[in-house]
């Protein structure tokens, strides 16, 4: 049988996406921000569109995720050292900022040589900082919650007022000085002396610090020259870590009945209507072809914008309410009582694809009686019970493990091990290779590590 080419025609089906019914899936995944730029942007190109005066646009719109094991927004910050919250870094910003004081200081603590220990309460101190680069906390309250002497807290803070810029990790205006003066190799026993009665200055006792200092007149006017060409607030210099605003797009209430249900945030959303007056305007015009083309087009986009606007706010909230049915439990007692709930579960419960609940669920927020969280935090995988009878969720699990290191004490620090068996007696199956990278997750040392920490006396 020869080969030859021919021709043929072959029938066959195929699903072929609009470019208007990619731009609706694409709404979908769209922020509340992104929606907001989006909608403007058709408004702008589309003169049969115009926003309802009624309605107020928010401006400047800016997102933060909420903590991966969170509760509440205001716990995102760890507030101590025992206390090992697991907080998400902020999403990057648009527009180029200043380097915050904060990671201009993490980025250097990678190359300083010291313990895993020391880092860590490094670490601790930047997050106690001031915009100004001063530690406000009294050391011995600090040297409490780090689990350790004050002498050796003094060491840590030798080290870390050693990082740029100078006067950093001060505890006091005179400290800061200090530090700047020694690297400049300037502080001398009456420079001391100076510093130690710098509030001196403020009351102007000049002739009294002068002779504190045992100095002639001239060499006074000339200590109180160099110290005005130092920096009293180090940290000002850099920009402050981005502030950002949560505006949830569904919130979760409570009827007086008890029952939960989903409301969408619709001052959250944009909204747009058909400017009919200038329809009937220029439909008693005489148009050329190419302007009642273009009329048309226009009437066809702003007709779709209003479908898609109107099916998006559907689809949120069809998929926030069934969400919220399946998690009353957690609103009510906290993450100890998240359920497992995946994509999955949801998309068959309300007869939709996966990937829609997806980009549903992608970059929306969900205010609730304990705090705002992104839909994604409420979506989480299954852990089982022993008998097989229930399922806990791995944030839960996460929750439990938190907890349990954070009321250990110093001299009963837990290992995995010992987490396992408890776990276990609760009725939940756990590994131990599960326990080790849940608490790594949540960034949280090993029980070695720990026991160093939370012992009173550190080598």
């Amino acid at each position: 049988m020869a080969l030859t080419p021919r021709l043929g025609i072959k029938n066959s089906q195929s699903l072929a996406l609009t470019p208007q019914l990619k731009q609706s899936i694409k709404m979908l995944q769209l922020s509340s921000t992104e929606l907001i730029n989006f909608v403007a942007d058709e408004v702008d190109n589309n003169p049969l569109l115009e926003y309802d005066e009624e309605s107020a646009l928010p401006d400047n719109i800016d997102f933060m995720p909420t903590p991966n094991i969170g509760l509440n927004v205001s716990n995102i910050i760890t507030d101590s050292m025992g206390n090992f919250d697991s907080v998400e870094t902020p999403i990057e910003q648009k527009h180029a900022r200043p380097i915050s004081l904060k990671n201009h200081l993490e980025s250097q603590l990678s190359f300083i040589q010291v313990t895993p220990d020391a880092k860590i309460i490094i670490q601790y101190l930047i997050g106690l900082m001031n915009e100004s680069g001063y530690i406000n906390e009294k050391t011995s309250l600090i040297a409490e919650q780090c689990g350790c002497t004050e002498s050796y807290l003094e060491k840590i803070f030798k080290i870390a007022q050693s990082m740029e810029p100078l006067g950093v990790f001060s505890r006091s205006l005179g400290e800061c000085l200090k530090i700047q003066q020694i690297q400049a190799d300037r502080y001398d026993p009456v420079m001391a002396i100076f510093l130690d009665h710098l509030s001196m200055v403020g009351e102007q006792k000049f002739n009294e610090l002068r002779r504190l200092c045992k100095v002639n007149e001239e060499d006074f006017l000339d200590m109180l020259t160099e110290i005005k060409t130092l920096n009293p607030k180090p940290g000002l210099k850099y920009g402050e870590d981005p502030v950002y605003t949560i505006i949830p797009d569904v919130y979760v209430r409570k009827t007086t009945k008890g029952r939960w249900f989903a409301e969408l945030n619709n001052d959250n959303l944009p909204k747009v209507l058909i400017n009919n007056r200038y329809i009937v305007e220029i439909s008693e015009k005489e148009l050329k072809k190419r302007d009642k083309v273009y009329i048309q087009e226009c009437a066809a986009k702003a007709n779709w914008l209003m479908q898609a606007l109107d099916q998006r706010a559907k689809t949120i909230l069809k998929v926030s309410s069934e969400l919220v049915r399946l998690q009353k439990k957690f609103f009510e007692g906290g993450i100890q009582y998240l359920a497992p709930v995946n994509l999955k579960k949801i998309a068959k419960a309300i007869n939709m694809h996966e990937s829609t609940v997806s980009r549903v669920t992608t970059n929306k927020y969900i205010a609730t009686p304990i705090g705002i969280f992104e839909m994604k935090f409420l979506f989480t995988n299954a852990i089982g019970s022993l008998d097989s009878s229930n399922q806990y969720s791995s944030k839960s699990i996460k929750y439990k493990i938190k907890n349990l290191i954070n009321n250990e004490t110093p001299k009963k620090i837990l290992s995995d091990d010992k987490i396992v068996k408890i776990i276990r007696e609760e009725g939940i199956d756990i590994a131990r290779r599960t326990v080790a990278k849940y608490r790594e997750s949540l960034e949280i040392p090993s029980s070695i590590i720990r026991r160093r920490m939370k012992n009173p006396i550190f080598k």
